[in-house]
Order: C-alpha cells, then sequence, then structure tokens
C-alpha cells in the first residue's frame, strides 16, 4: 500500500511540475508518525522530520512530526534544542532533507546529553503568573546549553491550554534567536524572553 501510494504521488509530480514531496504527520506521546505524502509548495525545498519533548514535573508529552519545511524554519534544521529548569524541560530536533519522499521511515534523533559542563544559571519556575520571577536558586547546566534564559508570557504544551509562565534556566546557544520560533509541539505567545551567557564555575 505504501509502495502504490508513492508511486501515485511520484506520478503526480511528474504531470504537475518539479514540487518536492514530503510525507506529512503530527502525533502526540509517540516518538515516531506515519501519513500521507503531499505535494508541496513551489518555494519549499526541503522535507522535514522532527521530534520534541516538553516536560512539566511528571508530565511528559512526546510529538513526533513530518512535513514540508517552511522555507523560513531553515535554520533549525540538523540542530537540536534544549532548555531546562528544575520543574521543565524542552527539547526540539529536527532532520531536513531535499528530495522526494526522504523523510518517510522512522523519526531519527540523537540521545539527550544531560553531563554536567560546569555552567551555571538562575533558576526559578513559576506557572501561575506571567510576571517575571525571582531566582530561587542556581541551576548546574549539562550538555551543549551554556546560555541562561528568562522566559516570561503565555505558552502552552501540546494538548492544554495556554497559560501564565515565568521560568529562568539553561539552555543551547541561539535558543532565544532560533529555538522558541521552530516549536510545533509547544507554543508561546505574547512572552519576553532574554538569553546571557552563563556563568563557567
Amino acid at each position: 500500500m505504501g509502495a502504490l501510494l508513492a508511486a501515485a504521488v511520484m506520478l503526480q509530480a511528474l504531470i504537475t511540475g518539479d514540487c518536492l514531496s514530503c510525507e506529512q504527520c503530527f502525533a502526540l506521546h509517540t516518538s515516531s508518525c506515519s501519513g500521507s505524502f503531499t505535494q508541496c509548495p513551489p518555494d519549499v525545498t526541503h522535507c522535514v522530520t522532527g521530534l520534541e519533548n516538553s516536560t512539566l514535573r511528571n508530565d511528559i508529552i512526546i510529538t513526533a512530526f513530518k512535513d514540508c519545511l517552511d522555507p523560513s524554519q531553515k535554520a533549525a534544521c540538523g540542530r537540536d534544542f534544549y532548555y531546562t529548569t528544575s520543574v521543565f524541560s524542552l527539547w526540539t530536533s529536527r532532520t531536513c532533507c531535499d528530495s522526494d519522499l526522504c523523510n518517510g521511515g522512522d523519526v531519527k534523533v540523537p540521545p539527550a546529553d544531560d553531563t554536567p559542563n560546569g555552567y551555571i544559571c538562575e533558576e526559578c519556575f513559576n506557572d501561575q503568573s506571567a510576571n517575571p520571577c525571582t531566582a530561587t536558586g542556581v541551576l548546574q547546566c549539562s550538555g551543549k546549553r551554556n546560555t541562561c534564559v528568562t522566559f516570561s508570557g503565555t505558552a502552552s504544551i501540546p494538548g492544554e491550554a495556554g497559560r501564565s509562565f515565568s521560568d529562568k534556566g539553561c539552555a543551547t546557544p541561539d535558543y532565544c534567536k532560533i529555538g522558541v520560533f521552530n516549536l510545533l509541539g509547544a507554543q508561546v505567545y505574547d512572552y519576553t524572553l532574554k538569553c546571557s551567557p552563563a556563568l563557567k564555575v
């Protein structure tokens, strides 16, 4: 059935032009998804496959996705973005490819690196208010997280309504410039986000 569908998509591409074809799916609470193949808009040059993990206390929500890559999100290709507090963490990884149906199959992402790296950031968490929270301690950063982040605003994790949050923690470099703008599961709205270098100890 899958081979027949792929053949039909390729035939349609031959008839209608050179547009790229990609698998398209979105699924919660799983590390893989499969869906239909779709013909992308003419300005799309890549397919994307990705995984997002939002963890709030003991509530872990994994989101898997595949799609035509929005050209404005190309900077996130082949990159992992992490943000961690003692209560909340967000990790997203995406892989991009540039040939027809190249994002089929399993979602493959590298394992998370939680090895302490010698950097620290102020830490706090409040899910009752969008007012900036006051640091309640220091968080040991790990992996490639060597940047301190302060967030305040409205956000939602997959499957839940938006609510007010404020927090501080450790993140990977460029999280403020690229990572938060390329989320598909978790969403942020009407927020303030600041990044600064973490302190080496």
